[in-house]
């Protein structure tokens, strides 16, 4: 029989990254060691200092191989031919520093990047195929590589990379999504879906292939009414320090976010916490035996992640996966009526799979299909299932708390 999976609660955090930022640039103008130095550059990332972080950097001739690609990644956010090729120096002097093959191949993972972006497709190619040979676990590789045989319209390829990383033991988000999308391009349909977890329930060989979970989450202890607990979140929400408008590289676009909204002068989101590791203790019940290659990935242990977003009138997110995670859901707290009653998409979340990489013909035939929220609605699904929301035109704002359960 297998073994449950233990959840962990993330850790509540004492400062929000602005906080910690501004006490960390602080501390580093009074002493500037090694140590500060690489805290602040991590910060100034997470924080989109782009500007800030090469400024901090740049100068030096004795990075650590942490600073190396967190200067490569920072260049690359400022989206300049110069700026890529600085990222691409800066990966060389990474892979010159790194000490084991997880480095080797985080490095060539993010050269691969650089030498796309600079139109070098295929170095960029033979770079990540020597990443994953370093290390077959290595996520943005494998999704790099993948995108660049999908863009040359070779399926073939990445059904090869992916049963080869499998046979070297890697399960992990990307590997699971870049087989839905060959599938799809060979117009193998079904097959897609049912990779995704978006199969019709019964109707696949495992006759459980709808693998997303949906449920009205049951109020907290001490509350008696979820729609009561929900007002009094919103509020919390929206007063929390860590609240910021954007976030270079995530799939949010014109939203407003807080990254980590578990901190100790949160109780009510740990409260929500709570509750969902309940509910997906109850899901994965579910799926205990079932034969998909994501279920026989489910991890023995894991960190239950959150976040925030809220959107107004243009707020949306783009086609994405969670590729840290194993499974991933959302929980609305508050939702306009007019997205829980309209007829448009407007404010819904939708799975399906994104045209720019597997063409419009094959997204076509995969199809949408869209689950209208409301408050109190939460979902889970395979980190690896594509999904992506619409703009509600509204004035009143939509909130909800993303999750990741994210191997240990």
């Amino acid at each position: 029989m297998l073994q449950r999976t233990r959840i962990d609660l993330e850790v509540a955090k004492q400062l929000t990254l602005p906080q910690e930022l501004a006490l960390v640039r602080a501390a580093y103008a009074r002493h500037q060691g090694p140590v500060l130095r690489s805290r602040l550059a991590t910060l100034l990332l997470v924080c989109d200092a782009f500007d800030d972080l090469v400024t901090l950097l740049s100068p030096h001739e004795d990075l650590t191989f942490l600073e190396e690609m967190l200067l490569a990644q920072a260049c690359l956010a400022r989206e300049t031919l110069e700026d890529a090729d600085q990222a691409r120096r800066s990966t060389n002097r990474a892979l010159a520093l790194a000490t084991s093959d997880v480095q080797r191949a985080a490095a060539l993972a993010l050269r691969g990047k650089t030498e796309t972006r600079l139109g070098a497709v295929e170095a960029a190619r033979a770079t990540l195929e020597h990443a994953l040979r370093y290390d077959p676990h290595e996520r943005d590789a494998c999704k790099r590589l993948a995108a660049l045989d999908l863009a040359a319209n070779d399926p073939a390829a990445v059904l090869t990379m992916v049963d080869a990383l499998t046979m070297r033991g890697a399960a992990h988000a990307r590997l699971f999504a870049a087989r839905a999308l060959a599938l799809a391009q060979t117009g193998a349909i079904e097959a897609a879906r049912i990779a995704t977890g978006q199969g019709a329930a019964g109707q696949g060989p495992t006759g459980e292939d709808d693998l997303t979970a949906m449920a009205t989450l049951a109020p907290p202890p001490g509350w008696d009414d979820i729609h009561a607990f929900n007002a009094a979140l919103a509020d919390e929400l929206l007063a929390h320090p860590g609240l910021r408008y954007e976030r270079y590289g995530t799939a949010s676009a014109l939203t407003w976010r807080i990254d980590s909204p578990a901190t100790r002068e949160a109780p009510l989101v740990r409260l929500l916490l709570a509750q969902i590791a309940d509910a997906i203790a109850a899901q994965l019940d579910r799926i205990t035996g079932l034969d998909h290659p994501w279920a026989r990935a489910r991890p023995a242990a894991a960190m239950l992640r959150s976040w925030c977003v809220i959107t107004e009138s243009d707020g949306f997110e783009t086609w994405h996966v969670h590729q840290f995670g194993w499974l991933s859901g959302v929980y609305y707290v508050r939702v306009p009526d007019s997205i829980t009653h309209g007829e448009d998409p407007g404010g819904c979340l939708a799975f399906g799979i994104p045209e720019d990489l597997v063409g419009d013909d094959a997204a076509a035939a995969f199809g949408t299909r869209t689950v209208r929220p409301y408050d109190g609605l939460m979902l889970a699904f395979p980190s690896h299932t594509y999904h992506r929301t619409f703009p509600h035109g509204l004035r009143e704002k939509r909130i909800c708390v993303a999750f990741d359960l994210r191997p240990l």
